[in-house]
Formats: structure tokens, C-alpha cells, sequence
């Protein structure tokens, strides 16, 4: 990602803070409108999911320029997820969720620029998350 894409991710995200659990909400919406029996994986109450998120996402997006701790954080993720149950597929559906989640609250401020930004910056967590949970399935972490 170039600087100014890192610089249009942490911005946007840094806009949606006061509407962050609007998004979420969205998120979820769309996540389970798209890929139904996904919402089997969630065993915790939605409203505490939804919370999770948002911490997890203002996470991520901080440490974008940080390659390291960027790589180490996203790559336990996916290990964890693997736990969880999710499947590869399901990282795709993540992701056009989250794209369509962020168009719907961010609206004109979701402009091409910072969409193909934010699909960057997902296709590097989703990438990195694999990573974390093949290493996971070969015993590592």
C-alpha cells in the first residue's frame, strides 16, 4: 500500500469512530445476507461481537504502517479464526461486506479512491490472516 492509501484508510476509519457501532452492525447485516450459515459461527451475543469488531478493525488499521507488528497481529487473527471454524471461502464475503458496509455508512466519503484503498488493505489482512491460520494447521503458532 502506498502511504496515501494507508493515509485514506486510517482517515476514513478515523471519520466512521463516532459511527463505528453503526458500522458493525452493517457489517454483520450484509455478512450474513450474503453467506447465511456463517452466523453459526457466532456463539457470543451479536452487540458484544459487533464491539469486538470495531476494536479489532481500529487495531488493524493502526498498525497498517507497521509492517511487524501489521504481520504478527493479523497473522494471530487468522490463526485464532481457524479455531473458530472459518472457512477460506468465507474471506471473500468478509470482504465485500466490509466494502459494502463502509460505502453504506461513510457514503460520498467512500469515494473510488478510498474504496480501492480499503480493498487493498483488506485483501492484506484477509492474505495475512491465511497466512496466520495455515501456519496454525502445520502446527505453528
Amino acid at each position: 500500500m502506498t502511504p496515501e492509501q494507508i493515509t485514506l484508510v486510517q482517515s476514513s476509519l478515523e471519520c466512521l469512530e463516532p459511527d463505528l457501532p453503526a458500522l458493525t452492525t452493517r457489517f454483520y447485516k450484509e455478512l450474513f445476507a450474503r453467506e447465511p450459515g456463517l452466523r453459526a459461527l457466532f456463539s457470543t451475543d451479536m452487540a458484544e461481537q459487533e464491539a469486538r469488531l470495531a476494536h479489532k478493525l481500529t487495531e488493524i488499521v493502526r498498525t497498517i504502517p507497521h509492517l511487524d507488528e501489521f504481520l504478527a497481529h493479523t497473522r494471530a487473527l487468522g490463526a485464532r479464526h481457524l479455531g473458530y471454524g472459518v472457512p477460506v471461502a468465507a474471506y471473500q464475503t468478509v470482504g465485500e461486506a466490509l466494502l459494502e458496509a463502509l460505502a453504506a455508512i461513510l457514503g460520498d466519503r467512500f469515494d473510488a479512491q478510498t474504496r480501492d484503498a480499503w480493498k487493498l488493505a483488506y485483501s492484506l489482512i484477509a492474505e495475512t490472516m491465511l497466512q496466520g491460520a495455515a501456519s496454525r494447521r502445520r502446527g505453528g503458532m
